[in-house]
């Protein structure tokens, strides 16, 4: 990987991917249940590690859909190593993305407030 083009490229690839692995091939029904969006993968210096950040509906226990998707891991990154080829397939690391969630409460709060002022 050279550069910040290789690395911006690789980060692209691998969201890519994740997302259609989590979205199409994933068997787990909490991982399922929670339609998962990919947000962002963010790479280590050294491309070992990817944090991937995961936004799911409202509906969803972020720390149930956290843990489902650690404990799946190892399925999402062979699949990795299968379709991308890469020297080190980088070990994933799950943060949920709440940012969609709190704009939808902000909006949600913006128009009861207005609905009260009139």
């Amino acid at each position: 990987m050279s550069g910040v083009r290789g690395r911006a490229r690789l980060e692209q690839d691998l969201q890519r991917e994740i997302a259609a692995i989590i979205e199409f091939e994933s068997r787990d029904p909490v991982v399922c249940d929670a339609f998962p969006t990919v947000m962002d993968v963010r790479l280590s210096q050294d491309a070992r590690y990817a944090k991937v950040y995961v936004a799911a509906g409202v509906t969803v226990d972020p720390a149930n859909l956290k843990a489902a998707l650690l404990r799946d891991r190892g399925f999402y990154r062979s699949l990795l190593a299968e379709r991308l080829a890469l020297r080190h397939t980088p070990d994933l690391q799950f943060v949920i993305d709440e940012t969609v969630e709190r704009a939808l409460r902000l909006k949600q709060l913006l128009e009861d407030d207005k609905k009260s002022m009139t």
